[in-house]
């Protein structure tokens, strides 16, 4: 990854005033989650273009013209960061919805993922009536909002329309963990030295990756909020000892365990587990949260890892094989 001084961006007479230079920042060759040779690159591109716009007030253009492979976490990620940018900008920019662009892939097979699969629509220049009208698109698979008892039917229909029948409990584990973020990953934001932008609030991102061929689907579904492993670590710190995120996240996922003490709710990871445990053809549940990695498969914890940079908030993917119509 590098960055580099590019030019001032000249306004239309009449525009208002604000800084007005922009940065590139280009994109290592794999954005990828899943391999720890990866995965702190990748992050380290999310964090620095990041920064630069919501920290610093720079433009930034995103050079991804080396770019070999895009996965579908990292693709969310990429959707949630930029959007992001977009619409929590600081008023010294004269063009919100411009704070990001693009140099596109030179291999065309990686830049037709961005330009067919829908990923272009979803960060393309705008705010948020751009993302409004993703929610028309029933055939884009990238998401975001921040009410679920309005937005869930639309992506119930979505995938029934995608997929066709949807692995067993899976819509009950999708909307446990809607609910979770809209009114619980954000609450440790609250007092702050920094208020929580507006649009920030119970704000989640999804993406839907459906493969009619292989009949192999996977949800990944991202918030920005505080994580599991701050959110569960006052339970995890009575037995006075540190506890790594890893631990954390596998501690969330006992039964019984639960950040969440209000009347209907203390579910914990039961239902989020669910579709893993009930189908046959589920492959893992994935569940990235602060530094920590656990993959769960069928009854299990099959892995841990723990990375040198925190995904900032949690990501969550059940992947599936053998289903669909």
């Amino acid at each position: 990854m590098t960055i580099s001084l590019e030019k001032k961006l000249w306004l239309p007479d009449g525009q208002p005033p604000g800084n007005t230079i922009t940065k590139t920042v280009k994109s290592p060759e794999r954005l990828c989650l899943y391999r720890a040779e990866w995965y702190d690159e990748t992050l380290a591109f999310f964090n620095e273009f990041d920064t630069l716009v919501l920290r610093q007030g720079f433009y930034v253009v995103l050079d991804f013209s080396d770019l070999k492979e895009l996965t579908a976490a990292a693709s969310l990620m990429l959707f949630a960061k930029v959007t992001r940018c977009q619409c929590c900008v600081p008023k010294v920019f004269a063009y919100p919805g411009a704070v990001v662009s693009y140099i596109l892939p030179e291999d065309k097979a990686v830049r037709d993922v961005f330009r067919k699969s829908g990923l272009w629509a979803a960060i393309k220049p705008g705010g948020e009536s751009k993302l409004d009208r993703l929610w028309n698109d029933i055939n884009n698979p990238y998401k975001t909002g921040n009410d679920p008892s309005s937005q869930m039917g639309a992506i119930i229909e979505q995938l029934l329309k995608q997929v066709g029948k949807l692995p067993r409990k899976i819509v009950s584990a999708l909307q446990e963990s809607y609910l979770n973020i809209a009114h619980h990953a954000y609450e440790g934001f609250k007092g702050g030295p920094v208020p929580l932008h507006e649009f920030m609030v119970g704000r989640w991102w999804q993406f839907v990756k459906w493969n009619p061929k292989a009949n192999r689907l996977s949800l990944v579904l991202y918030d920005m909020g505080v994580g599991i492993p701050d959110s569960i670590r006052p339970i995890s710190h009575a037995v006075e000892q540190k506890v790594s995120d890893c631990a954390s996240i596998a501690l969330a996922m006992k039964s019984g365990v639960t950040r969440f003490k209000i009347q209907g709710r203390g579910r914990g990871f039961n239902d989020i587990k669910s579709p893993i445990d009930a189908n046959p053809s589920a492959e893992y549940l994935l569940v990235f949260s602060g530094n920590g990695l656990v993959v769960y498969r069928s009854g299990k914890k099959v892995e841990e890892k723990l990375h040198g940079f925190s995904i900032g908030g949690t990501l969550i993917e059940w992947t599936f094989s053998g289903v669909g119509k």
